[in-house]
Formats: structure tokens, C-alpha cells, sequence
């Protein structure tokens, strides 16, 4: 019942604010010269670039340099909230009419604005390429690696040797079932992806595969 009326009290203090917020901000681009059909534009640049900043340097799935870069752009623009709000009541409490520099300011905000959230678009978004420029999870990369060492021993040779069924003399051998050449590759200690790529089959199938061949020699090892 507390969480429930805290959340809910929060929700309208936040109505509220934002729906003053805006009326300032809308109030002060008219101000500068910025026509009726546009003004409204002003707030929403302000006011929704701190709120998607402020939503990346909160999150945890983002780099370092990119959750910097969003603190430094959400606390910029809600010092240029509160700066253009104060501003716009001052002026309309004293009854003059905003300086000439105050209408540069206000023309420079959405420029920049767009280049500061391009900016941090392009930081959230190289965290997830390779040197490929391909995509890749890093939780799934330590799996991988989770995975090679499984398929070795204490002597870091591969579990499956043994039991690894005989076949030709290469990997390579013309002669190769489908699955002696899945059980030679294992026996070698490929991991999935390896699988997927000499065999044309998905990681997720290669991955299946590697778990049956684990039950069958008894490995115990997790899938």
C-alpha cells in the first residue's frame, strides 16, 4: 500500500512538472521570436533529451564512455530547464522583453541537442560491434570460452578422445559421415561455433549437438 501511494504520488508530481516545465519553455521560445506552430518543439527537445539521456546513464548495459557522456548531457539539460523557466517567469514578472543574445541561445539548443544525442547514440551502439562489425553478446563470449574449457581435461587434452568413434585419417576426408565428422571435430575439442561453421549448421543445432555428445560419453559436464 506505501509503494502504491509513493508511485502514484510520483506520477502526479511529475504530470505536474513536466506540463509547467513545458508551459515555460513554450512561454520563452515565443518570447524569442519562435512562431505559435513551432514553439512547442522547444520543450519537447529539452525535456525528452533529458529524459532518454538520463534512461542510458542509468542503465547497466551500456559502456563506460557512453554512460559518462549521458550524465553530462542529462545535468546540462536540466540545468537549461531550470535556467529557461526562471528565465521566461523573471522576464515576465518584470515585464520586459528578452535580450537579443537570449534568442541565440534559445536558436542554438536544438542543434545541439540533436548533436549531442547523435553522439550518444553512436557510443551506445559501438559497444555492441566487433572489429568485424559484427554483433556480439558479451555474456555469450564468455560462455564460449566457458565452453572450450569444458571439452578439456585436468591435462588440457580433450575429454572425448577416447570415446570418439574411428574414421578416416583427416577432418577433411571425403569419405566423412556427417557424423563422424561432427565426432572428430568434438574429439579435437571445437567448440559451437567452430561446429556450426564446419558442419552448416546453426550455433543453436551445434550447441545441441555438443550436449548430446556429453550425455552419451558421460561427461557430467553442464550444456
Amino acid at each position: 500500500m506505501t509503494r502504491a501511494v509513493m508511485w502514484a504520488g510520483l506520477a502526479v508530481v511529475l504530470a505536474a512538472a513536466a506540463v509547467l516545465s513545458f508551459d515555460g519553455l513554450r512561454s520563452l521560445a515565443l518570447a524569442v521570436g519562435i512562431g505559435p506552430h513551432l514553439a512547442w518543439l522547444l520543450p519537447v527537445v529539452v525535456d525528452a533529451g533529458a529524459a532518454v539521456s538520463c534512461a542510458v546513464w542509468l542503465s547497466r548495459r551500456v559502456p563506460e564512455d557512453a554512460a559518462r557522456w549521458a550524465r553530462t548531457m542529462t545535468w546540462s539539460l536540466l540545468t537549461l530547464t531550470v535556467a529557461g523557466n526562471a528565465a521566461q517567469h523573471g522576464l515576465h514578472a518584470a515585464g520586459a522583453a528578452p535580450p537579443w543574445w537570449a534568442a541565440v541561445v534559445v536558436g542554438a539548443i536544438a542543434p545541439a541537442v540533436v548533436g549531442a544525442g547523435w553522439h550518444l547514440a553512436v557510443l551506445v551502439g559501438r559497444a555492441t560491434l566487433t572489429v568485424e562489425d559484427s554483433p556480439v553478446d558479451p555474456v555469450e563470449a564468455d560462455d564460449a570460452d566457458r565452453e572450450w574449457a569444458e571439452l578439456l581435461d585436468g591435462n588440457g587434452l580433450s575429454r572425448f578422445w577416447e570415446t570418439a568413434p574411428p574414421t578416416g585419417d583427416e577432418v577433411g576426408d571425403p569419405g566423412d559421415q556427417p557424423g563422424d565428422r561432427a565426432a572428430r571435430l568434438i574429439a579435437g575439442g571445437a567448440g559451437r561455433r567452430r561446429l556450426a561453421r564446419e558442419l552448416g549448421i546453426s550455433e543453436h543445432e551445434a550447441r545441441q549437438l555438443l550436449a548430446r555428445t556429453r550425455e552419451t560419453n558421460g561427461t557430467g559436464v553442464a550444456s
